[in-house]
């Protein structure tokens, strides 16, 4: 072993020393703490990378080690140490980085492990000398390989040292209130370049679902193969557990009439305020009518039929000022509405910067904005209070480094292409000779 030239089993033992050099750094000074890499660190190191590469292809006549990084035999033993590495982070649950791994080894943190980020960085030095090697003898016939080998050095160079400079905060805007503070997931704020103020929040709902519940436990019936009937804008009967359920009135918009009483000449901070609960189901006993403020829910009017048994009434999911409303069928069951569901939400704002600006912006679900470098999302909102939630949630993600990792990835599709061609060509060219 070790005798020139070095085979494979030179290769696997050069991988097989990574990762046990790997292993004594996790267990002796801990994970990989990236943060020490934030901008300009991140790009001094990718400086003296390069650097370094050059020096090791320069020196490749002298140092065999060097020489033996271009060779296959080094490739393979270092691409299936990464491979099943990368295996193990796909089958275990990640944590965010900032916390620590739930298991004693670290392979629940995977990009912080340190055997998983020596073992990468030996893949990457062996794929940018091949890069070198490729240049420095350039043939046509190499382009694909060298567009890969580029693409795959920038993408994971970038992509790592450029985690460091990434930040994923939370933004939590009250209607009417700029904001320009964030939280991170270790709950530190951030002041940011930029404040958000909520002008409008907007939810679009699925149609309600009626369901027939048990009154002691609440679960849907029947148990094994839970049912509902789902309200359509033409319904108008349909059947339900051997009830015949029919739609007599509906509202999409609906307030108990007993509670509009009440509200009348109330104070509007005091109607904010206001909530229902301890009432009960008699703040519901005199129906519903149509209300278009906040604090409305749907309501709908409708008729069970059983045989010879009629039951009517009201039902509701209720919101955050009044309780739901449920009809009973029997001493056991009663008929509800499920609480809908959002099909899509979003905000109106206005987002201003340092310098001055004030940017108008319509922000949905998976319909983010961009200004910056930062992307803001549309993350949640104030459940209780539904479609009137004065409070939308925002998730800002800010990476510097991006543009460069999508160059690399788009390299490496490229390349990829490219060697398909290549190889399909060669192929043709290889059966065209065979018969002649």
């Amino acid at each position: 072993m070790w005798n020139k030239p070095w085979k494979y089993r030179e290769g696997i033992a050069i991988s097989v020393g990574l990762l046990i050099t790997g292993a004594l750094l996790q267990v002796s000074i801990g994970p990989v703490e990236w943060f020490f890499l934030m901008w300009p660190a991140n790009i001094i190191v990718l400086a003296i990378l390069i650097v370094a590469l050059g020096l090791f292809y320069a020196l490749r006549s002298k140092v065999y080690l060097f020489r033996f990084m271009t060779q296959v035999e080094a490739a393979v033993p270092a691409l299936a140490a990464a491979s099943v590495l990368t295996i193990i982070m796909g089958l275990s649950r990640q944590v965010p980085e900032g916390r620590p791994a739930v298991d004693p080894i670290g392979l629940t943190r995977m990009l912080s492990f340190w055997p998983f980020v020596i073992i990468y960085l030996w893949n990457i030095v062996i794929v940018a000398e091949v890069g070198i090697h490729q240049l420095m003898h350039f043939r046509k016939r190499f382009i694909p390989s060298l567009i890969s080998h580029l693409g795959l050095f920038i993408f994971v160079t970038c992509a790592t040292l450029g985690s460091a400079d990434m930040q994923r905060l939370k933004m939590y805007c009250e209607e009417g209130k700029p904001e320009w503070r964030g939280i991170d997931d270790v709950q530190e704020v951030h002041e940011l370049p930029l404040a958000i103020e909520l002008q409008k929040f907007t939810i679009d709902e699925y149609p309600p679902k009626l369901a027939i519940f048990d009154s002691k436990t609440g679960n849907v019936l029947p148990k094994d193969k839970p049912q509902n009937i789902i309200i359509e804008p033409d319904f108008t009967s349909d059947e339900l557990m051997g009830w015949n359920i029919t739609v007599e009135k509906y509202i999409e918009d609906a307030m108990p009439a007993n509670m509009l009483k009440m509200m009348k000449g109330m104070p509007s901070q005091m109607m904010q305020m206001m909530r229902m609960d301890d009432l009960g189901m008699r703040i519901n006993a005199g129906g519903f009518v149509e209300y278009k403020e906040k604090g409305a829910a749907t309501a709908i009017l409708i008729k069970a039929q059983k045989g010879s048994v009629v039951k009517k009434g009201w039902v509701s999911t209720g919101s955050y000022m009044f309780p739901m409303s449920s009809l009973k069928l029997d001493d056991n069951t009663e008929i509800a509405m499920s609480p809908r569901e959002p099909l899509r939400y979003a905000s109106d704002v206005n987002i201003y910067t340092k310098e001055g600006s004030a940017i108008q912006a319509h922000i949905e679900v998976n319909k983010p904005f961009s200004i910056g470098s930062w992307k803001i999302y549309q993350l949640d909102f104030n459940k209780e209070q539904g479609k009137w939630s004065s409070l939308s949630v925002y998730e800002l993600v800010s990476d510097p480094w991006l543009p460069a990792t999508y160059v690399g990835l788009y390299l490496l599709i490229i390349g990829a292409v490219l060697m398909f061609i290549t190889a399909g060509r060669n192929k043709y060219k290889k059966k065209e000779e065979d018969k002649k």
